[in-house]
């Protein structure tokens, strides 16, 4: 399996593994008070203040989609690494 290969089974992992967490009702109640925190903000700014935020809201996430991302994939990585470890000894 090469290097792309196994970033993509590892990226569709982690999609798979968050799906059922994402449809939980934990999960639909947080977005949902999310969204509401969201409107009654935005109800408070400008139009140059709410472009302001979003924009920042947007660099915020895709930080930390990124951050969350390699994260899982090292830990995918690290628990592969240590399984054959086990394996072997």
């Amino acid at each position: 399996m090469t290097t792309m290969e196994l970033e993509e089974c590892i990226k569709d992992g982690f999609d798979d593994s968050l799906r059922e967490y994402i449809q939980s009702e934990e999960y639909v109640s947080a977005k949902q008070q999310e969204r509401r925190c969201l409107a009654y903000l935005e109800s408070l700014l400008n139009e140059s203040q709410k472009n302001a935020l979003y924009s920042f809201l947007d660099e915020t996430i895709n930080t930390s989609s990124r951050l969350l991302s390699e994260a899982y994939m090292h830990g995918v990585v690290e628990g592969i690494a240590l399984r054959k470890k086990v394996i072997s000894e």
